[in-house]
């Protein structure tokens, strides 16, 4: 008998999330910045990096290294068990800032299922975070997990989906930034809370399937927020409000990620690739900034 996946939309969770201004600090060096805004507790306009928030559901409230899957992520881990599921692969992140976020703090992250479809061979389950206190609702995150295998559920769609195709317009990118990663840069993320061995252990990366230990998919997207950000926002974090992403391929530490941007009004779409392969990584993706901003 199929698997009714109805029962599981609306499936909620919460846990509380914490942290401090070393915590945003760590987290800017991670993926690769070195604006003062972001790296500097002194600087002017010193503030959390917009996609800070992607991190919490991994850090929980732990000031040490978490296991793997951490406590906080068993807490608000709402994926259903479809038959036949082989692995989970990250598969799309939107990530909404609707409140400036403090500098420090402790609040709610709480978790919901919002949709499941069918998608090839598996399924894509979507599932929404929001970071809130007592005073605010700060973020609104939907990450798209693909489940390698998943069938024999029904009906094949349910709930809602926020995935979307992102058209790149037919003429050359109106600015192209270049980031070299660092070899060692999956060591430096990990520590804002994503102790995933994929990313550091060889052995461990090879069993998973791949040649070496690969780069964070949530560290490329900060390091194309940020190409936007810093082309088109001056270094303001207030200036972001949304970004949406699909991860196409991986990455490997060392490698230098070029992201494409074309101005789209407040929209800046981009795709980034891999120079040494020439290979996207990135696609059916754009960043969305206030209208204030200087396009």
């Amino acid at each position: 008998m199929a698997l009714d996946i109805t029962r599981y939309i609306g499936q909620e969770s919460s846990t509380t999330v914490s942290y401090n201004r070393k915590d945003l600090i760590l987290y800017a060096v991670g993926i690769g910045c070195n604006d003062l805004p972001f790296v500097y507790e002194n600087a002017p306009g010193f503030a959390a990096f917009p996609t800070f928030p992607i991190i919490l559901p991994f850090k929980g409230t732990s000031i040490d290294v978490v296991s793997f899957p951490s406590p906080a992520m068993m807490e608000t881990m709402n994926t259903p068990p479809l038959p036949g599921t082989k692995v989970g692969l990250d598969g799309e992140r939107y990530l909404e800032v609707l409140n400036p976020l403090p500098l420090e703090g402790t609040f709610q992250l709480k978790s919901k299922v919002i949709g499941i479809h069918k998608r090839g061979q598996g399924a894509l389950v979507e599932n929404e975070v929001t970071l809130s206190d007592e005073k605010a609702t700060y973020v609104r995150i939907v990450s798209g997990v693909f489940l390698v295998g998943a069938k024999n559920f029904t009906p094949e769609s349910a709930g809602q989906t926020n995935s979307e195709s992102v058209k790149i317009p037919a003429r050359e990118p109106d600015a192209i930034e270049e980031t070299v990663t660092s070899p060692y840069q999956t060591h430096i993320y990990r520590l804002s809370g994503d102790y995933n061995p994929l990313h550091i252990d060889p052995r461990f990366a090879k069993i998973s399937g791949f040649q070496e230990p690969i780069l964070h998919g949530l560290c490329s997207l900060g390091v194309a927020t940020r190409a936007v950000i810093k082309t088109y926002a001056g270094n303001d974090a207030s200036q972001f409000k949304a970004v949406k992403l699909r991860f196409a391929k991986p990455v490997l530490p060392g490698e230098t990620l070029v992201t494409r941007m074309w101005k789209e009004g407040n929209k800046v779409i981009i795709e980034v690739l891999v120079k040494e392969r020439n290979l996207v990584v990135i696609n059916n993706a754009y960043i969305e900034l206030k209208p204030k901003a200087a396009l």
